[in-house]
């Protein structure tokens, strides 16, 4: 038996109930207005991945996300926003793509990348958080 099929009795990655209820019915998806941080990459397989922060007192407040990518990815962004949510700005700086998965019972092999992509997308938002922080002025400045 091939590593990744599922054994007698136990469901595929990405065909269990937390996969298909993020997937199906996402958490968090739409526009943050004005958010606190944010960063919108590019996967590796086209998706793109929309991370709206609003952080207060070194915590995430709110978090929401936008894509165009596939079920996974979609899926993928709910996990991650329910992941984020409550934590201080140094436990969710290190929600990685491994806790992602998890969070969704595993995914398939070739979808990943993903979950890559939403833990990379949450570190490029905290990047923006702090960088706007650091030189809040430059907002003003930003071409566009």
């Amino acid at each position: 038996m091939d590593r990744h099929e599922p054994h007698p009795g136990e469901e595929a990655p990405g065909l269990n109930e937390a996969f298909l209820t993020h997937a199906l019915t996402p958490q968090n998806l739409g526009v943050l207005p004005n958010p606190d941080g944010f960063a919108a990459p590019q996967g590796t397989c086209g998706d793109h991945l929309e991370l709206y922060l609003r952080i207060s007192d070194g915590k995430i407040n709110e978090a929401r996300f936008l894509t165009d990518g596939c079920l996974h990815t979609v899926a993928c962004g709910s996990a991650l926003t329910c992941l984020i949510k409550g934590l201080p700005l140094e436990q969710a700086a290190q929600v990685g793509a491994a806790q992602i998965e998890s969070e969704l019972g595993g995914l398939p092999k070739d979808h990943r990348h993903c979950a890559a992509l939403a833990a990379a997308t949450l570190k490029a938002a905290l990047r923006g958080y702090f960088r706007k922080r650091r030189d809040p002025w430059k907002e003003l400045y930003r071409r566009g």
